[in-house]
């Protein structure tokens, strides 16, 4: 359906647009670029992909439609030719403890449904290939006996005394007439009631067991007989006996030492030998009887509780209690951490042991998503020429989804991770580039796709595979609207869109809209970058492993002199992922940079080993479980305290603002109630608390402002609290003014207006100025911290630290050393995961400023960083490689 050349916005007023309007080309790419919290995300996400929601919702029945009626539109006075939005955000995080890159990516679909087909059953007590008789194999085998017998096929049943009238009945309806017991032949019609059991004392039984029944469903001679009828009887008898069928052979009278010389089951049946074979349609050891049941792609999936281990319930992971397997705790139940012990029952490869019986070439299905992506991708190929045709042609969808998605994990530079990789371990930006494989293997067209920074945490070698696949998915039909701070990626775009010209109120309008080569000319902060990256030569070689960086320090500022460690932590024996027995000495009391390439094993070696080390020596709580094993550590002395900020969401009550996370609403609060007219009306502070029931609170959102709908299998929906407008308290508490402002009108400043407007008030200012620092002084004071970014996250965990930073330039930091509250906790090791990702130039020096002061203070950081504008200032750097995958792990300079 045509809908237009452009989507078309009009008078856009979302947060801090300011009445901005603008078209975007449909089937194109187009970067919107600014500094951070000029407005780029209000744009992007709650415009383009917040009304495309709204559009789609509006799209259900109306019985649907009456829950969602207040289903906001964003403030605007017009936008169309707006398509079907899909947005792929680096908060869109999948952390529960049983999402893999191979579930999020929908490859481990295609794997289970593979094994399923195809895999094999064998027993791991007795290492014996374990196969149900079908009842053609089992026809053609009777058939194959050249000697004439008559034959008789028969169902085994196990009936109580209490039943056999029903069972009589039902038997006799099916047609059937002859049964075989206690040795003889006898006709169903005849036999009233099963006969007594005797036990072997001589005495009947009171308890009456069951009775074993040999069903007889046909009767013919091995000759003479056709594999049809054979087939067709066998069938019947295996439906009968619950997949399960006897075949009775007579031996001829002359046989001598019968029940000797035969190595089979020999029964009398009317005074005559029978030979007795059994075989089942089920899936029953040779060895050991053991039964296993029918493999199906539900047994093979961790998420069912067909499938999962039963001791740690599909996470891999020993943990504290019982969980639910739906991956999210349900309506009023708490998530029940687990421990990050690798599980002993399954060893840590989430399936039970039925599922981890099925196996393929040798390998189970745990086995095979350990693979890295390129292994796996040739695996596959080899295993699909290696089928029979006909099963190989029966499975080609299956091999083609999985190697295509593959393919495009390949183009998005994460060829080095295998599909077991839990997603709560993954980056940011890692974890956007497997919902990017997600969206690039749907196949779907005249979609509008958002993306929030796609190549956060890549190499500046790898920026091109992201633009690669990000070519792709436009070049299908589908329109890409992308935010990004990437050079190389904002100079590969069809249109640029920049918002600015500063952040927060002084930003919002859009201060460039055209080509790359338009922008190279314009006089806008990201313009100036790309110009100055063309001339110095840096865009174009951006590909290249420059380490030290110095063409982006050229231009961010003068490098400082490097300060020379003076004492070292040495890890030796590490092992983690693809890190094996690798031996490093971090300087301490300096800013070091770890760098190299994605997948080289830097957040091996600093999150997943070092950090859990240093907490459990330290004796300090350590949410993560630790992957890694660290045989020896000298230098821990050294330290008091370790802390890492990484780009996981902050984890706060809904509730939770910058205000409170900072420390500084309390303050707020107090100067609220210690106005007249709060003296006057009785309000303490606690009546301007919004997570307290007894305060002033809104009853009707609890303080949250807004309402959530749950969409169930759809994203959930927030929409304005009717009752207080959004306002989060009660009117009589809106009534209270401070210096002419309301609670709320107060926590709608940004930090850079709150810093202004809390002149004199030194411990409030103080706090906010480290916000300012940080690079977050647009931020809202009431913003819900669950609509931060990662790299916002990171950035508040800092500020929340530097509530003693110098708040005037000629203040050094050794002057205002007691007023910092982290300084007085000893000697801290920070460890930041990509501290840079989601900034523009100018707040990437912000950060520098803050992370300095941090080493002034006496303490140490270490930085996880590929930005050359960070690492280039760096006392110290160690760069992980050659390569990622198994072709890194060890120390290359």
């Amino acid at each position: 359906m045509t809908i237009g050349r452009f989507i078309e916005l009009e008078g856009v007023r979302v947060n801090n647009l300011r009445n901005i309007s603008l078209k975007i080309r449909h089937n194109a790419l187009t970067v919107i670029c600014g500094v951070s919290g000029s407005g780029k995300s209000s744009l992007a996400f709650d415009t383009l992909y917040a009304e495309g929601q709204r559009r789609g919702v509006e799209t259900f029945s109306p019985s649907a439609r009456q829950w969602l009626d207040r289903v906001e539109r964003p403030e605007a006075d017009r936008i169309i030719g707006l398509p079907p939005a899909i947005a792929i955000r680096q908060q869109m995080r999948f952390d529960g403890p049983r999402n893999t890159l191979g579930s999020r990516t929908e490859i481990i679909e295609s794997l289970r449904v593979l094994f399923a087909r195809a895999g094999c059953l064998v027993c791991p007590d007795c290492e014996r290939a374990v196969q149900a008789a079908s009842a053609d194999a089992v026809a053609t085998t009777i058939a194959e006996d050249p000697a004439p017998h008559r034959i008789m096929i028969g169902a085994e049943m196990d009936v109580e005394h209490g039943s056999y009238p029903d069972v009589r009945a039902d038997l006799m309806q099916l047609g059937f007439t002859r049964v075989v017991l206690t040795g003889s032949t006898m006709r169903l019609e005849e036999l009233d009631t099963l006969p007594p059991v005797v036990s072997p004392g001589g005495k009947k039984s009171r308890t009456l067991p069951k009775v074993t029944l040999t069903v007889i469903i046909d009767r013919l001679k091995s000759d003479t007989v056709r594999v049809d009828r054979l087939t067709e009887s066998i069938s019947t008898a295996m439906k009968i006996g619950d997949g399960r069928c006897v075949v009775l052979t007579e031996f001829e009278p002359a046989a001598t030492n019968l029940r000797s010389n035969l190595g089979c089951e020999v029964q009398d049946v009317d005074g005559k030998p029978w030979s007795v074979r059994r075989f089942s349609g089920r899936r029953i050891c040779s060895g050991c009887s053991r039964e296993f049941p029918e493999p199906s792609p539900e047994l093979l999936s961790f998420t069912s509780p067909l499938g999962a281990c039963p001791d740690c319930g599909g996470t891999g992971t020993a943990k504290s209690g019982a969980e639910n397997l739906s991956g999210r705790p349900r309506r009023g139940e708490k998530t029940i951490p687990t421990s990050g012990r690798i599980c002993a029952a399954c060893n840590g490869s989430r399936l039970n042991r039925d599922a981890l019986a099925v196996q393929m070439r040798g390998l189970t299905l745990p086995a095979l998503t350990d693979m890295e992506v390129g292994e796996l991708s040739v695996w596959l190929a080899e295993t699909r020429t290696s089928l029979p045709e006909e099963l190989s042609s029966a499975l080609r969808p299956v091999f083609e989804h999985a190697c295509r998605r593959l393919r495009f994990l390949d183009e998005c530079g994460m060829s080095y991770l295998a599909l077991s990789r839990s997603m709560r371990t993954l980056s940011g930006g890692e974890s956007q580039r497997a919902s990017l494989t997600t969206a690039l293997g749907s196949g779907l067209i005249n979609t509008l796709y958002v993306l929030d920074e796609p190549t956060a945490g890549l190499h500046p070698s790898e920026t091109q595979q992201i633009i690669t696949a990000v070519r792709e998915l436009q070049q299908r039909g589908n329109t890409v609207v992308v935010v990004e701070h990437d050079l190389e990626f904002i100079a590969a775009a069809d249109d640029i869109v920049e918002i600015g010209p500063g952040a927060g109120d002084a930003g919002g309008r859009i201060v460039f809209h055209g080509s790359p080569r338009e922008h190279k000319a314009a006089d806008t902060a990201t313009g100036k970058q790309l110009r100055q990256a063309v001339a110095s030569g840096s865009l174009a070689n951006q590909g290249a492993e420059t380490a030290n960086g110095d063409a982006t320090a050229a231009e961010s500022g003068q490098r400082k002199m490097h300060r020379e460690p003076e004492q070292w932590l040495t890890l030796k024996g590490v092992r983690c992922h693809n890190i094996s027995h690798l031996s490093v000495a971090i300087p301490l009391g300096v800013l070091c940079a770890i760098t190299g390439v994605s997948g080289s094993g830097k957040s091996s070696l600093i999150v997943d080993a070092l950090y859990p080390e240093l907490c459990r020596r330290l004796q300090i709580p350590c949410e993560l479980g630790g992957d890694g094993i660290i045989e020896a550590v000298e230098g821990v002395e050294q330290l008091d305290n370790v802390l890492l900020l990484d780009r996981s969401p902050v984890k706060r009550s809904q509730r939770s603002i910058p205000a409170t996370w900072l420390g500084v609403f309390d303050e707020i609060r107090m100067l609220l109630a210690d106005t007249h007219e709060a003296k006057k009306r009785n309000f303490g502070r606690g009546m301007f608390s919004f997570n307290s029931a007894s305060g002033g609170r809104c009853p009707v959102c609890e303080g949250r402002g807004i309402v959530t709908v749950a969409m169930q299998f759809l994203a959930d929906i927030q929409t304005t609290c009717e009752e207080c407008g959004g306002r989060r308290f009660r009117p009589e508490v809106l009534e209270i003014r401070y210096r002419d402002r309301t609670v709320h009108e107060i926590l709608c400043m940004t930090g850079d207006e709150s810093f202004t407007f809390f002149n004199g008030h030194h411990k409030i200012q103080q706090r906010l100025n480290a916000l300012r620092q940080a690079g977050l002084g647009y931020l809202r004071l009431g913003q819900p911290l669950s609509t931060v970014s990662g790299g916002e996250a990171q950035r508040l965990r800092i500020a929340a630290l530097l509530a003693g930073i110098p708040m005037d330039d000629g203040e050094t930091a050794a002057q205002n050393r007691k007023a910092a509250g982290l300084t007085r906790g000893g000697r801290t090791l920070f460890l930041l995961d990509e501290p840079c990702s989601g900034l523009h130039l100018q707040d990437i020096e912000r950060l520098r400023t803050c992370l300095e002061f941090l080493v002034q203070t006496g303490h140490s950081v270490i930085v996880i960083e590929h930005d050359p504008a960070l690492t280039s200032h760096a006392d110290h750097m160690i760069q992980m490689g050659p390569a990622s995958g198994r072709f890194g792990g060890r120390i290359v300079n």
